[in-house]
This record gives structure tokens, C-alpha cells and sequence, in this order.
């Protein structure tokens, strides 16, 4: 099996779950953006600034130059997403309306304790739709579906990206 699946989804978008799962329930290869940002600052949080300038494209660059990954990312710059797709990544997005994120956004405060993502969502959408707007989007999966039957989409997709 040869796979390449970026996974984009908004904060409250369930990437964090969906990494878990796939990790815990399939043999796929998994990353995710703000894990591999902590990984290369030496287990600490960036400021944004850095994260943004610095570790983002670094990482990014790392893990888009692999094969057989399944790379889960909140924010990427366009630039990024294009050589991601000339490097054959199939580019997908957790398709999820705001009040579905304001949702989330509420659960999470309540049982983790998390800090409001809200005021970012609204611009984090629309980012997602002008990568579709330029045809850089290769697909969608309902990110309201259960972990479990996302999770199965993301496993057919590397099954069968390149048959």
C-alpha cells in the first residue's frame, strides 16, 4: 500500500480524536501538525511567530518529503499545500459548519478544560474555501460522522489511492 493523505480540518475539527483512532485502530502511518511542531521545539509550545515562520514549514517540508502518511493539519500555507500535492498527496478536508465547530468549541471547554477556539473558525473556514475555490481540495468527509466511520473513509482512501 503507497499513501499520501493530508487531512485538513479547522480547530474543534476533530483531527486530535481522528489521529487517536487511527492510531489505536489501523496500521497507517499518522502525523499531525501541532504535535510535530512540539516534537521540534524541544517538547514546548512556539510563539506564533516562530511556529508560523520557523517550525510550520519545517515540519511540514519533513513530512510531506515521506511516503505512506497520513498528515493531519489545522493551518498550512498554500505554498505548502501545492508542493504537498506535487509530491502526490491526496488533499481532504473534515467538512464541518461553524455551528457544528461552536459545538465542539463549547464541549471542549466544559470537559477539557480547553481555551475557546471560536473567534478563529469563521476565517478558518473560509481559508478551507478558497483552497477549493483554487481546486486545491481532492475531496471531502463529513467530519460530523463518528470517529469510527471517518476514520474508515481515511483507511479506504490509502487502500485505494494509487489502484
Amino acid at each position: 500500500m503507497n499513501y499520501k493523505i493530508m487531512i485538513l480540518a479547522p480547530s474543534a475539527g476533530g483531527k486530535s480524536t481522528l489521529m487517536r483512532y487511527l492510531r489505536e485502530h489501523s496500521d497507517l502511518h499518522v502525523a499531525e501538525t501541532d504535535e510535530e511542531v512540539i516534537k521540534a521545539n524541544d517538547g514546548q509550545w512556539p510563539s506564533d511567530d516562530y511556529k508560523d515562520k520557523v517550525l510550520l514549514p519545517k515540519t511540514t517540508g519533513e513530512i510531506i518529503s515521506q511516503n505512506n502518511v497520513v498528515y493531519l493539519v489545522k493551518d498550512i500555507p498554500k505554498g505548502l499545500l501545492q508542493k504537498a500535492r506535487a509530491n502526490g498527496f491526496k488533499i481532504i478536508v473534515l467538512k464541518l459548519t461553524l455551528e457544528q465547530l461552536s459545538e465542539r468549541d463549547s464541549k471542549r471547554i466544559k470537559e477539557e478544560s480547553y481555551v475557546s477556539a471560536a473567534r478563529w473558525f469563521k476565517g478558518q473556514l473560509d481559508y478551507l474555501d478558497s483552497l477549493d475555490n483554487e481546486n486545491l481540495i481532492d475531496g471531502y468527509i463529513d467530519g460530523n460522522l463518528p470517529t469510527a466511520q471517518i476514520a474508515n473513509e481515511v483507511v479506504d482512501l490509502a487502500v485505494n489511492q494509487h489502484k
